[in-house]
């Protein structure tokens, strides 16, 4: 929900209200905190969003770690994968070296 700037037409007092947008302007939940007045001013503002997170905490933006969540938690497993395959790429022959014709055990006999 968004906060919206208001002025009282009673006492003048400026303030900020979190309410959903009224599509016909005249916010009735909202009332001035000093007077409790409900006749107010809409004032031309920019619009301030409150999420859930305060700042800092947010698990998919967070500048105190140096990398964001989604960076962070692949980390390890990619570090390991890495290695894996730079250990597969030292082997000059990947391929097992097979002698068929000595190693069969039916190699020629015949019945």
């Amino acid at each position: 929900m968004p906060f919206y700037e208001f002025s009282c037409k009673k006492c003048n007092h400026r303030y900020e209200e979190l309410t959903s947008h009224d599509p016909s302007g005249k916010y009735k939940d909202v009332t001035c905190p000093n007077c409790k007045s409900k006749s107010k001013k809409k004032l031309m503002s920019a619009c301030k969003y409150q999420f859930a997170n305060p700042e800092g905490t947010d698990r998919w933006n967070s500048e105190s770690s140096g990398h964001d969540y989604r960076f962070n938690h692949n980390l390890p497993k990619v570090i390991t994968e890495r290695q894996r395959a730079e250990e597969a790429g030292k082997n000059p022959d990947p391929y097992n070296k097979i002698n068929d014709l000595e190693s069969d055990n039916s190699w020629g006999e015949v019945k």
